[in-house]
């Protein structure tokens, strides 16, 4: 999901041009995305669709992007061959200054080598990433430790993947997202560090069905001198009408203990999980998510999010836990052509992903799986892009953020009411950020940014301030190759 491509998925999606694309479900595949486009380029051909300009140096990029998919499901092709895709898929240079607020990572430069390689035979796909970076031990969403010569080596992807003709499985490392968000995502935000799980997804005519199941890092509780398990298990059904609709509900549950092992009944992806833990009287961390986004309306899209942290049945005993996401995407702002503005708020309210139990709370490795603010918090967040050329484009982002003291946690049961919110004394901060993109094509990716970040009331202390001026310089290279025999 840190691919380039998905920037430039969603402008045309916004756009109406990718119909039958579940957009609240990633990651995407390339199968899919190669199917998309084959369909794009068809209709352009005969003449059925007249594609902007913006829009064809997109479809060109993602052309070339999926040249080996696309040849693949070339109508010439009579038998499958198998395929190796193999090489240095992601080089990654980043340059920058030390006033750069970045965890603790200050740095003036950082190198990053993703190697990738991926088997396909017939239905079966086997993938491999490893990631040698120079800091990665600094990044929240990788898992590693550093190495000799300041390297570390991360294999955040490896999986087999199984596609038959209504549904796919999945087993190994990945990550994963559901929602429709730009800026972040409330249930599953894919910021964490990526699951060792088990996926299975199906989709017929207008409906798709996603469930999973992973086993969390084991919580040490000194009291009895034991490690608790954790584990996760999640299941959505999506529906996509060619109205332009797209509507999306969710339920995962956390849950372990000191003996607690794998429950069958959280396996099973067709059970309400909600449910099953009421009548098996025991208290874990469910929550539920309901998504959509509409793009019924010329270059428009509308999207929104509700997340409910374990529902109160009774509405008395404690108060709802949610959080909500709006956001709003148009292209030819004002009939400037080039244009693409995306408006989003997000709000979380005190308690969301925290439990009574230290093992149930919604984090993986330390990192929140849920929204990358967390809880206690809400930003309003604003994007104008501009494409000048096929080759180059510019954006100017806002976001203003307000962050209480509630933290992901134990707490207390019941839940208090009437809590102010955001709670006790809130952190505020305003980042402004100007970010220009060269990119002749799909292999070669430079992209500069100048930010400045003001912050009041910094990690909820009383008038501690901190001002941050800051640049950045990415420079990314694919170097890959596809062979068949």
């Amino acid at each position: 999901m840190d691919s380039w491509v998905y920037s430039g998925i969603e402008e045309l999606y916004t756009q109406g041009l990718l119909p039958e694309l579940n957009r609240n479900v990633k990651p995407y595949t390339r199968g899919d995305i190669a199917s998309y486009l084959k369909e794009i380029n068809s209709q352009v051909e005969k003449g059925d669709l007249n594609l902007t300009q913006t829009q064809s140096w997109l479809i060109e990029k993602l052309n070339q992007e999926f040249e080996y998919e696309l040849k693949s499901l070339s109508e010439n092709e009579k038998e499958e061959p198998k395929r190796l895709k193999a090489g240095f898929n992601q080089f990654l240079c980043l340059v920058k200054n030390r006033s750069e607020s970045n965890g603790d990572d200050s740095s003036y430069a950082r190198g990053k080598l993703a190697i990738e390689g991926a088997f396909q035979w017939k239905n079966f796909l086997f993938k491999d990433r490893v990631i040698i970076d120079t800091k990665a031990e600094k990044e929240k969403n990788l898992f590693g430790q550093k190495w000799k010569s300041d390297l570390t080596g991360i294999f955040d992807q490896g999986y087999i993947k199984g596609n038959f003709k209504y549904f796919e499985f999945q087993w190994g490392r990945d990550y994963l997202r559901w929602g429709p968000g730009s800026k972040d995502f409330l249930l599953l935000s894919g910021f964490s560090p990526p699951f060792d799980m088990l996926k299975l997804s199906g989709k017929i005519g207008i409906f798709r069905f996603d469930f999973f199941a992973t086993s969390l890092d084991e919580l040490f509780l000194p009291d009895s001198n034991l490690f608790a398990k954790r584990y996760l298990s999640g299941h959505r059904i999506n529906l996509k009408l060619k109205s332009g609709v797209e509507l999306g509900l969710s339920e995962v549950v956390l849950y372990g203990g000191e003996k607690r092992k794998l429950e069958p009944y959280y396996l099973n992806p067709l059970f309400i999980f909600y449910a099953e833990q009421f009548n098996h009287n025991i208290d874990d961390n469910l929550l539920w998510s309901l998504d959509f986004s509409l793009t019924h309306f010329k270059n428009k899209e509308f999207y929104a999010e509700l997340l409910i942290d374990d529902f109160q049945y009774d509405f008395k005993s404690e108060p709802q836990q949610i959080g909500f996401l709006l956001g709003a995407k148009t292209a030819d702002l004002f009939g400037f052509s080039k244009s693409y503005l995306t408006l989003e708020y997000a709000r979380v309210n005190t308690w969301v992903y925290g439990q009574n139990k230290p093992w149930n709370i919604y984090t993986y490795r330390d990192v929140g799986i849920g929204s990358s603010s967390g809880p206690d918090a809400d930003y309003i967040y604003a994007n104008l892009l501009y494409h000048f050329s096929k080759n180059l484009q510019l954006s100017f982002s806002f976001e203003s953020k307000r962050k209480g003291e509630g933290k992901i946690g134990v707490q207390p049961s019941p839940v208090p009411k009437n809590v102010k919110f955001p709670s006790g004394i809130v952190e505020r901060s305003n980042d402004f950020i100007l970010k220009g993109v060269f990119q002749p094509g799909p292999h070669l990716f430079l992209e500069g940014i100048i930010g400045y970040t003001y912050i009041k009331d910094h990690l909820n202390i009383s008038e501690e301030k901190e001002n941050n001026l800051y640049f950045k310089l990415n420079f990314n290279y694919n170097l890959w190759k596809e062979l068949w025999f």
